[in-house]
């Protein structure tokens, strides 16, 4: 399973080489995985997951980020009291927590910078939340399910996949 945004330079499909029925993908702005909650609303991302891990048994999530990302930008922008739009904007706010440890930190300088270092923040905030879901947790630590972060440049055409052991985005080698 491949958690997405729904920017359309950024298509799982091409950029994993996989062909029709290979992959289950959910995109949404800004490929964001919200908190396990059962009080209210629709929950398009969290039915996805519960069928993903409850009847498809898929052994890998990737939560995949991407370069340029307009829904990061607009949290970025909601900082500065920019309106995001009706849904957008509550969307985008799942990422104000992390934002505002990126703003915060005098380490990251420049809105480029700020923007990357969201879009890797937000990956691992998702991945954080899918461990709300029960269901996530419990296939994670029977050993059935393994979580993945990803962000891909769409300036260098180039896929990044989180290390685990470093804590950091690395270049996939097309080796």
């Amino acid at each position: 399973m491949i958690i997405a945004c729904a920017d359309s330079r950024v298509d799982p499909a091409t950029i994993f080489a996989a062909a029709p029925g290979e992959l289950f993908v959910v995109r949404n702005v800004a490929a964001l995985v919200p908190p396990c909650e059962m009080s209210s609303g629709y929950h398009g991302t969290s039915a996805a997951l519960e069928f993903a891990a409850t009847s498809l048994a898929v052994e890998n999530i990737v939560v995949m980020g991407h370069g340029l990302c307009g829904g990061v930008a607009a949290s970025l922008a909601a900082a500065e009291n920019v309106p995001a739009g009706t849904f957008i904007g509550p969307w985008v706010e799942l990422l104000s927590g992390v934002r505002d440890e990126v703003l915060g930190d005098r380490t990251v300088n420049g809105p480029l910078e700020r923007q990357r270092a969201l879009e890797w923040m937000g990956v691992m905030f998702s991945i954080g939340n899918l461990r709300t879901f029960p269901f996530i947790r419990e296939a994670e630590q029977a050993g059935r399910l393994t979580l993945h972060g990803a962000w891909f440049s769409i300036a260098e055409a180039e896929l990044y996949w989180h290390n685990t052991g470093t804590g950091l985005f690395e270049p996939v080698s097309s080796e």
